[in-house]
């Protein structure tokens, strides 16, 4: 999510690990995340799910804005949930400083939502120097 006075969430980004052999705890560990010559690193793939139900979306999106302003969060962040077969939406993490990258899942969740990369990082300094300019 991107924002301070009317924080905007963006689409769920999706960590797809379909490709781990069975009985792979579904997870990002260390080879998914860093170990760039794994089978782990090389198949995992962030997507944007066109599969959500629009219930669990909203779910997800609320519990982020609910946890941003709870959190006193700024400018931007990203938050991390598991989903059950049964769409039940679980929060297991709020990341107030999310990798950057142009690709990185932030950066994706920015772009589904219209943004491109130069515009995201834009809107991210111009949200700080906003707080800082009205500290007086």
């Amino acid at each position: 999510m991107i924002g301070n006075a009317r924080p905007e969430t963006f689409p769920p980004v999706e960590l797809d690990l379909s490709h781990l052999p069975e009985g792979t705890p579904r997870i990002a560990g260390v080879e998914v995340k860093w170990l760039e010559g794994t089978r782990a690193y090389r198949g995992s793939k962030f997507r944007i799910p066109q599969d959500l139900p629009a219930g669990v979306v909203t779910a997800m999106q609320q519990a982020a804005l609910t946890s941003f302003q709870a959190l006193s969060l700024r400018d931007y962040a990203r938050f991390d949930f598991r989903v059950t077969p049964d769409n039940t939406v679980y929060l297991i993490e709020a990341n107030p400083n999310p990798y950057l990258h142009s690709g990185a899942e932030f950066v994706k969740g920015a772009r589904a939502s219209g943004r491109t990369y130069p515009e995201t990082i834009l809107a991210i300094v111009e949200l700080a120097l906003a707080r800082y300019r009205t500290r007086g």
